[in-house]
């Protein structure tokens, strides 16, 4: 997918996750994905968004808030990515949580919660979004359980340092991005995503845990800008 493309989808065969993490861990997070760039004016993006809004090569990161296999990513090689193409202006991602099939939520109940909350940091206080991110990648419950409450999902938004608490809660409780989070779920079937994470790259699809694959695609990309 180019800078310029847009994802569509409907309905797909989504992966299980299993495990989990169930530490919570109370330090917010750092790292290169936590302090990753934004675009200057984070307003003007609907979805959760880092990189230069001028980079040449736009990723689309699809995952979902409660899959342990995301916040392996999450924590590891999304950093590495962050280092080597974000950082220097070749690529910027955007954060598209997966919650609904056609069948309903996926991965629980308050799967579409949390992506809400998401939506919600962002909106709220976009410098702090992927710090958010990766704190509650780093404190996921089971996936099994509804771990996604909104007083945890706030409460992870405090402990980072998110700046109106309240606008958070209101938002998630009002259901403010629900149709947002419906509209990702329809662009991820139609672009043929069948499980998370996955990155469309230049309308290439690659899981984000083939390394090797995720690289060779941005390059390939980078190198046809």
């Amino acid at each position: 997918m180019t800078r310029r493309g847009a994802l569509a989808a409907g309905t797909a065969l989504l992966a299980g996750c299993l495990g989990a993490n169930e530490e919570t861990s109370a330090d917010p997070p750092d790292g290169a994905v936590a302090s990753a760039p934004i675009p200057a004016n984070p307003g003007e993006y609907e979805y959760e968004t880092m990189g230069d809004g001028d980079a040449p090569v736009t990723a689309t990161y699809v995952a979902n808030w409660k899959c342990p296999h995301c916040a392996d990513f999450s924590s590891g090689f999304l950093g590495t990515i962050v280092g080597e193409y974000v950082e220097p202006g070749d690529l910027s991602i955007q954060h598209r949580a997966l919650a609904y099939t056609n069948q309903g939520p996926w991965m629980g109940q308050d799967a579409p919660r949390a992506a809400e909350a998401g939506l919600a940091v962002w909106h709220t206080d976009p410098d702090n979004y992927w710090a958010y991110h990766e704190h509650v990648m780093a404190n996921q419950g089971d996936p099994s359980e509804t771990w996604a409450t909104t007083d945890r999902l706030v409460g992870f938004a405090e402990d980072v340092g998110v700046s109106d608490i309240e606008a958070v809660r209101t938002a998630i409780e009002d259901g403010t991005y629900d149709d947002a989070v419906r509209a990702t779920a329809t662009a991820v079937s139609q672009a043929g995503v069948t499980s998370t994470p996955t990155l469309i790259i230049d309308g290439q699809i690659v899981s984000a845990l083939d390394e090797s694959a995720v690289r060779s695609t941005l390059d390939d990309a980078l190198a046809n800008a």
